[in-house]
């Protein structure tokens, strides 16, 4: 009894230290309107903690497992998105894409990211880039839209806003 008691006074201590972990939890992809995709929650991600600073991710696509991936910390400079962030704390934790290149997976933004897109009036209306005599990749057909979700992540051949469901 007494080994019982002192194993779950043990795990119960190493739980206690992962609960403010931002990345140990369960995020579902946001909707399109704040950088996600057409179907909320079509991307699901399960981090857990395997040991200081060390993750393993799984995830899913409408609920088919996709991979999963083992995940450290690394410096935020890792995720090319948090270099046009609001202010504010961030983080992130990356996979190693061999031989020692790190690349951000998961990322924290607590103000949201600025993300170019191209302007509104040229979605709606393409000819009007031809009328003002713009060529593709112009920098005055974008401009830089606010997305305050707090979690991205890069997954398969994208990058969208996350939101945490689960600590």
């Amino acid at each position: 009894m007494r080994v019982f008691t002192v194993s779950c006074l043990a795990v119960l201590t190493a739980c206690s230290a992962r609960a403010g972990d931002l990345f140990v939890g369960v995020f579902e992809s946001e909707t399109r309107a704040n950088f996600g995709r057409d179907i909320p929650g079509e991307y699901r991600i399960e981090v857990a903690a395997v040991s200081q600073n060390k993750y393993e991710a799984t995830i899913y696509h409408q609920g088919k497992l996709l991979e999963k991936k083992s995940l450290i910390s690394c410096p935020v400079e890792k995720d090319d998105y948090l270099n046009k962030r609001a202010p504010g704390r961030a983080e992130v934790i990356c996979y190693d894409s061999g031989y020692g290149f790190l690349h951000g997976f998961l990322s924290y933004s607590e103000n949201g990211i600025y993300v170019p897109a191209v302007k509104e009036k040229y979605v709606k209306n393409p000819e009007l880039v031809k009328q003002e005599g713009l060529k593709p990749g112009d920098p005055s057909l974008f401009e830089l839209r606010h997305h305050k979700a707090l979690y991205y992540a890069h997954v398969q051949w994208g990058v969208y806003g996350f939101r945490k469901i689960n600590p």
